[in-house]
C-alpha cells in the first residue's frame, strides 16, 4: 500500500459534539508548543506547524473506513477536552490533483467527520467512551502553480518553503462534553467516501459526475512521524496504528496524527 499519497493509493456516548475548527496551512495555532507538543495534552502526535504538506492515507484510495491509534494517555489529568486529527485535503474544485487543478481561494466542500475514543479491551478497541459527527468544511487544495513543473507538474506551490505540494493540510479540532477516560484508549477518525466508510455516499451523489469528483474522496488523513513525538503521551506500537476496527503494523514511520487534549 503507497500509504504517503492520495493513491495511486454515533450517536455519542459522551453526548452530542459541542464544537469543531479548522486551521489550514501553512500554520495554525495547534494542540502543542512551538517545540511540538503541550504538557496539558494527554496525547498529542500533531506539531504546532506544518509548512506545505504532511504524507497521508486516503479513505476512498485504500478502502479505509476508520483511522487512528491505540495510545497511553501522558500526565494525570484524564478529563477529556478536545481531539484533534490533522487532514490532508488533496481535492480540487476542478479538475484534480494529478493534472489542470483549479481551485477558487477559500472554496471548501462539506464533510461529515466523526471523532471517536475507545476504551483499550486489551490491545483490541472495546466500548467507545465518547464519540461525535460534526460537518466539516474543508478547503480545497490550492490551484496548480505555474512554479511546479517537470515530476511536480500540477502541485500548488507554498512560498513558505518554496516546495510544490499535492496536497493542503488542515487541522481539524472538535471539543467533547467532560468525559474521564482509561490511562490507554484507541482514538480514530471516520467519514464516507463514495464506496468506503460505514455507509458510503455512493455514486449518485451529484460531485461524482462533476469535473472536480467528489472533495471527500481526495481527503486524507496525515500520517507521520516527527522527530521527538509524540510530545504527550505515549504510542504503544510504533509500527502498527489502528484501522477498519483492528491494529495493523507495517507503519513505522507514519503515525497516525492525532491528539487528545486533557485536563
Amino acid at each position: 500500500m503507497n500509504r504517503h499519497t492520495h493513491r495511486t493509493i454515533l450517536i455519542g456516548f459522551a453526548a452530542a459534539l459541542t464544537a469543531a475548527t479548522v486551521g489550514t496551512s501553512p500554520a495554525w495555532a495547534g494542540p502543542g508548543s512551538s517545540s511540538g507538543g503541550s504538557a496539558k495534552s494527554g496525547y498529542n502526535a500533531i506539531p504546532s506547524k506544518v509548512t506545505g504538506n504532511v504524507p497521508s492515507t486516503g479513505f476512498e484510495a485504500t478502502a479505509t473506513t476508520e483511522f487512528g491509534d491505540e495510545v497511553t494517555l501522558g500526565g494525570s489529568a484524564r478529563t477529556l477536552k478536545s481531539m484533534s486529527v490533522l487532514m490532508s485535503s488533496w481535492g480540487c474544485e476542478s479538475g484534480s490533483w494529478q493534472a489542470s487543478c483549479t481551485t477558487t481561494p477559500g472554496a471548501t466542500f462539506t464533510v461529515p467527520l466523526t471523532f471517536t475514543v475507545y476504551a483499550d479491551d486489551g490491545g483490541t478497541a472495546g466500548a467507545a467512551l465518547a464519540s461525535s459527527t460534526q460537518s466539516v468544511a474543508i478547503a480545497y487544495r490550492p490551484s496548480a502553480s505555474a512554479q511546479c513543473t517537470g515530476a511536480n507538474a500540477g502541485k500548488w506551490y507554498s512560498s513558505k518553503d518554496r516546495t510544490c505540494y499535492s496536497g493542503y493540510p488542515q487541522l481539524v479540532t472538535m471539543t467533547f462534553p467532560a468525559v474521564t477516560l482509561p490511562t490507554s484508549v484507541f482514538w480514530a477518525v471516520a467519514y464516507n467516501t463514495t464506496h468506503y466508510g460505514a455507509s458510503p455516499v455512493g455514486e449518485g451523489a451529484g460531485c461524482f459526475s462533476e469535473d472536480g469528483g467528489c472533495g471527500y474522496d481526495s481527503l486524507n488523513v496525515g500520517d507521520k512521524t516527527f522527530a521527538n513525538s509524540p510530545y504527550a503521551g505515549t504510542d504503544v506500537d510504533e509500527d502498527s496504528v489502528f484501522r477498519n476496527g483492528a491494529m495493523e503494523s507495517g507503519w513505522a514511520g507514519y503515525r497516525p496524527l492525532g491528539a487528545l487534549a486533557t485536563g
